[in-house]
């Protein structure tokens, strides 16, 4: 199990916008090991309780909130992962739970009876959590994304890309087929993402003091257009 704390900022940006960003970002930070060139897809389920729960903290903006997410990459499908993310207030703690093809489907069909005598604290805490308050899949998110990471306060920047969701298709590994657009096209999430604080370099390349901070994530995004029947990013 891995758990992460750290600051995170994400920002809306345009297509234009990104590609003079990442233009000078290349003097200070390097693409991450498995951006590559094109960069790579990010396809993730999500879990809410019957009550939607979940969904209705950050409508109410909560301070403290979370959300739960069965995340794998298309183009390396061996890595799935079981993720619980929590905010509170400015800090986000995400624990991460590497778990098996065969349990990922399982989750998918929201038997969680594995996670109760798992050998990893995290994964007993998460059978009591989804059964407890009834949890089950809502809706499936993908996107590409180019990343970048540089060691110092273990900063990573990402740029999400080509956002599609769906709430009839929870097949984590097929071939992603029913999705729907998440905003125009041409819309790109920045994300800032680090530990203590953010290099003053970066920001200045960056130009933070531009840009509008976004308020609602590609889960809060994703639902809001299913349940409005409309794209509203």
């Amino acid at each position: 199990m891995r758990d992460i704390e750290r600051f995170e900022s994400k920002y809306r940006i345009n297509y234009m916008d990104t590609l003079l960003i990442r233009k000078r970002l290349e003097k200070y930070i390097q693409p991450d090991d498995y951006s590559g060139s094109r960069g790579y897809l990010v396809r993730s389920v999500y879990f809410d309780t019957i009550f939607n729960k979940d969904f209705y903290s950050r409508e109410q903006s909560l301070t403290y909130r979370g959300h739960i997410r069965l995340r794998t990459y298309p183009e390396n499908p061996g890595a799935v992962s079981l993720e619980y993310k929590q905010k509170n207030g400015v800090t986000v703690r995400k624990r991460i739970l590497s778990v098996s093809r065969e349990e990922a489907d399982r989750l998918l069909n929201a038997d969680y009876a594995f996670l109760a005598q798992h050998k990893e604290a995290f994964g007993r805490l998460m059978y009591r959590i989804l059964t407890m308050e009834a949890y089950r899949p809502v809706v499936m998110i993908e996107y590409r994304r180019q990343a970048y990471a540089r060691k110092e306060n273990n900063i990573r920047i990402t740029f999400d890309s080509s956002i599609r969701a769906c709430e009839s298709n929870m097949d984590l590994f097929g071939i992603g087929t029913g999705m729907a657009s998440v905003g125009p096209q041409g819309q790109v999430i920045m994300e800032l993402k680090y530990t203590d604080f953010f290099m003053s370099d970066l920001k200045s390349a960056i130009g933070t003091h531009l840009l509008r901070q976004e308020a609602a994530g590609k889960y809060q995004r994703s639902r809001m257009i299913f349940m409005s029947g409309r794209n509203i990013l």
